[in-house]
């Protein structure tokens, strides 16, 4: 089992693997949505300040998650924010989350980034034991505002 860098290879795993959070794309899926979510992850996967990681174990695509590097003008440096953190529920509470977790740490801490926040839902009480069990801290509250 190794943690790595994606590849456009991975895309039809990774997007699978995004359903397992909940639907890819709106409730009624098109092939001009299809498109349009596979253009995205192209832009993403090419982006220099965004990395996706998956655990990778015989090229099956066990977990993923995405790393935005932003800008924290306040601090003069960048802050990791981590997106879409999942790992496969046939494989979860195996030690996988806990090792991707490491992983992404200590390749933060390679390219000079001290913190990483994520966000999960109020309601996922067990995802935020797993994140408090692995070092995470309740730290802030997040507002979302729906553009209409």
């Amino acid at each position: 089992m190794k943690a790595r860098l994606a590849t456009k290879l991975d895309k039809i795993a990774i997007l699978n693997l995004l359903n397992e959070l909940g639907k890819v794309g709106n409730k009624t899926s098109d092939n001009a949505e299809s498109e349009k979510i596979g253009e995205i992850f192209n832009e993403i996967i090419s982006k220099k300040n965004v990395f996706i990681f998956v655990v990778d174990e015989n090229s099956e695509i066990l977990a993923l998650a995405t790393l935005y590097l932003i800008p924290y003008i306040r601090h003069g440096s960048y802050r990791g924010h981590i997106e879409d953190f999942v790992v496969s529920k046939e494989f979860r509470n195996k030690g996988i989350g806990s090792f991707f977790i490491k992983e992404i740490k200590k390749y933060c801490k390679t390219i000079d980034i001290s913190v990483i926040k994520l966000t999960s839902m109020l309601d996922n009480i067990i995802a935020h034991d797993f994140y408090e069990k692995n070092g995470g801290k309740h730290t802030e509250k997040i507002f979302r505002f729906d553009i209409k």
